[in-house]
């Protein structure tokens, strides 16, 4: 792949990950509610699943996709079940306490919750099997060029996720008072949970 190769697909990555969708609203929610941390563990999640669908796409998404449909399914319920879960959580949270990060919340269920919903994004999916290939010469790959892209994904859906969920720690900052936590609280348990019913019905 040459420069512009790789510029022209990390456009097109980045004009992806700037539009808001599920994932954007979820790490940018869990970053109000929960901190810089946990964002940034869920970001790490929603990369390690844009690596795989490189890694599908290149290998055939297309057929992968059709096989494993089924799989892809549990995959999305699970995931909007999971979202569900977070924002009922937030919104049961005492009042005027910020909800405390409990034992499910680890660094591996944070990530763990990215991957799943970056597999579960039809966003994602479309553009990898519509859209990919446009900028891609799938069939004359070679494991530099599959770094390249794989680093083009880092730098533009990184990038893009990891600003929404600084901007959303430093919108926690500034939210101190018992009444601001409690909506706080509310707010982002709110957005998550219809994050959750969104994956589900899309």
């Amino acid at each position: 792949m040459t420069f512009e190769h790789y510029l022209a697909l990390f456009i097109a990555m980045f004009l992806v990950a700037v539009i808001p969708g599920p994932a954007v609203f979820a790490i940018t929610s869990a970053s109000i509610a929960r901190g810089l941390k946990q964002g940034v563990n869920m970001t790490v999640g929603l990369l390690l699943a844009d690596y795989l669908f490189i890694l599908l796409a290149i290998s055939g998404l297309a057929v992968v996709a059709e096989v494993l449909g089924s799989a892809f399914v549990i995959i999305k319920y699970l995931c909007a079940a999971y979202l569900i879960w977070m924002g009922i959580s937030l919104l049961r949270a005492k009042p005027g306490t910020s909800i405390t990060e409990p034992k499910m919340q680890s660094t591996q269920s944070a990530v763990l919750s990215g991957f799943l919903l970056t597999l579960s994004n039809p966003k994602a999916i479309v553009f990898y099997v519509a859209l990919f290939p446009t900028f891609v010469a799938i069939e004359n790959m070679t494991y530099p060029d599959i770094l390249g892209i794989m680093a083009c994904a880092t730098l533009a859906f990184g990038s893009v996720n990891l600003a929404y969920v600084y901007l959303g720690s430093q919108a926690r900052k500034l939210l101190t008072t018992p009444r601001r936590l409690t909506l706080l609280n509310r707010c982002a348990g709110s957005v998550l949970a219809a994050s959750g019913v969104t994956v589900a019905v899309r």
